[in-house]
């Protein structure tokens, strides 16, 4: 009876021991993500920065192959994964969007894959900046503009989209690398019912990441543009 309860109080501890050294195992095999900001870079300015953007999906990656994918506003304050090397990138829904140029358009934003390691029972922490890589075009007209053209048409063309726009609505468009180019033009009817001389030009430097406001000059009736 003795030698069995022996046996028994042993057999105890094996596997008491055994369950510890299964927990050790894991707590040197994994580590932790912990990404500390995600900044949206428009227009070399930061737009919006915050631990996680409620519209943006996080990806973690390896290998180049999907690992993980966190949904807007669900990413926790610290991920656990196992050792290794992992890549992570995060997108807006827009990015998702068979076409996101109905209408105005959305901003586009999405990052590059930043490569990250995680070590054994280690924190690594985390910013990632995640670029709008397309362009807009507001129009911003003055308050009296109104008064003296009751009636007014403004249109964006890029490529063969063309756009019109209200005071204080932004279209947006694709950007291409040394190709791209929009042009702008406003029509208006002045309080005697007269249809003026159309107003517009062309902007040929465009840049990725970049909201052009054109704006209306009451003083020279003229269009300008800035960025």
């Amino acid at each position: 009876m003795k030698q069995t309860i022996l046996y028994l109080v042993a057999a105890i501890f094996l596997l008491a021991s055994c369950q510890q050294e299964e927990r050790v195992a894991e707590e040197t095999t994994t580590g932790y993500l912990s990404i500390e900001s995600i900044a949206l870079q428009a227009d070399v300015q930061t737009v919006s920065s915050r631990a996680v953007d409620s519209d943006l999906y996080v990806e973690i990656l390896q290998d180049g192959e999907t690992y993980r994918t966190y949904n807007p506003g669900t990413v926790p304050d610290k991920i656990e994964l196992p050792v290794g090397t992992y890549q992570l990138r995060a997108y807006n829904e827009a990015s998702r969007m068979g076409n996101p140029y109905e209408g105005l358009g959305y901003a586009v934003y999405s990052s590059e894959a930043q490569s990250f390691d995680v070590e054994a029972g280690a924190v690594t922490p985390l910013e990632l900046e995640v670029p709008m890589i397309n362009f807009g075009v507001t129009l911003q007209l003055p308050e009296s503009f109104g008064t003296y053209f009751p009636s007014y048409t403004f249109t964006v063309i890029c490529g063969d989209r063309s756009v019109e726009l209200e005071s204080g609505e932004t279209a947006y468009f694709p950007y291409e690398e040394g190709a791209t180019t929009f042009s702008y033009l406003l029509k208006v009817t002045n309080t005697d019912g007269e249809d003026l001389d159309a107003e517009g030009g062309t902007r040929t430097e465009v840049a990725r990441g970049t909201v052009y406001t054109v704006t209306y000059e009451m003083a020279t009736q003229s269009l300008s543009v800035a960025q």
